[in-house]
């Protein structure tokens, strides 16, 4: 187990995901629940209600049963209740993700971030792993949210958040493509991204794919994946990109959510994305897979 450090960096992570839900919640609770999530397009608004109430009901479970294992996990993910349906489901999942979010938030408050406990990321079965990630879950479906209601402007999201979700994306969201790639499949790197966020420390990001063929059934496969460069690459050997912009700009921008560049509050910003023709593509298809 390696417990994560960041949630400690983070400014009062439970008050962060209590306040992202509400506001979440708040705003979906006011919106045609047929309308289409920009940022998700197979979802509408009553999804996305319903997706934040499950995530923060499955992860209380998983911390209040002291969840270990796949095994373990998927039990809790068995206890909760059935989608609500009908013409009051909208006002049945506002009052129901209200009682999720207490409940995770109680479990998170009573435990540390040592603590072991499951996630679907191999390298972090620890409680810390559960907090960090929820701050930028109910941050990211926050964003979602509002972009749904047709928000001018977007909430603010604060500079700690913002550098904590680019290490976040690196070290986890994408790096743990790398945990499913199968024994008989052969990695080969394509490209080296350089993220560089104003003020802040350059990520290194090593952007490969897995080939290979099935034995059991002979299908091909060929999948575009992105970690942190290893320590023993040689980063003049890649082909590189990099990609400037402000630790916001690009925290929504790796995280699949661009269209709120427009929207932010102090006015638009972008990501300036650059380098080697042999490179800017695999970065625009990596991006292009998507991070829930």
């Amino acid at each position: 187990m390696t417990p994560s450090p960041s949630p400690a960096a983070l400014p009062d992570p439970l008050a962060l995901i209590d306040a992202e839900a509400g506001r979440s919640s708040s705003v979906l609770a006011a919106t045609d629940p047929a309308a289409p999530v920009p940022t998700c397009p197979d979802w509408t608004a009553l999804d996305l209600l319903w997706h934040v109430t499950e995530v923060h009901e499955f992860w209380a479970s998983v911390l209040a049963t002291e969840a270990r294992t796949d095994e373990d996990a998927e039990k809790a993910d068995g206890m909760k209740d059935p989608r609500p349906e009908g013409e009051d489901a909208r006002e049945h999942l506002v009052d129901r993700r209200a009682r999720a979010t207490a409940s995770l938030l109680a479990q998170l408050e009573k435990r540390p971030d040592d603590q072991a406990a499951w996630s679907w990321f191999p390298a972090d079965q620890s409680v810390g792993f559960t907090r960090r990630m929820q701050v930028h879950e109910a941050t990211m479906h926050r964003v979602d949210a509002e972009l749904t209601a047709g928000a001018e402007t977007l909430s603010p999201i604060s500079e700690e958040v913002a550098t904590d979700g680019l290490d976040h994306a690196v070290a986890v969201m994408f790096a743990a493509g790398h945990d499913w790639i199968p024994e008989w499949a052969e990695l080969s790197p394509l490209a080296l991204l350089r993220l560089l966020p104003e003020g802040g420390e350059a990520l290194d990001v090593e952007i490969a794919h897995w080939t290979g063929t099935r034995p059991r059934d002979g299908q091909e496969f060929d999948q575009l994946v992105a970690r942190p460069l290893p320590e023993d690459a040689d980063p003049d050997a890649l082909p590189f990109a990099q990609a400037e912009g402000t630790a916001l700009a690009i925290y929504l921008w790796l995280w699949g959510r661009s269209p709120a560049l427009d929207r932010l509050p102090g006015g638009a910003q972008q990501v300036d994305l650059s380098g080697d023709e042999d490179a800017v593509p695999h970065v625009i298809d990596v991006l292009a897979q998507g991070m829930d």
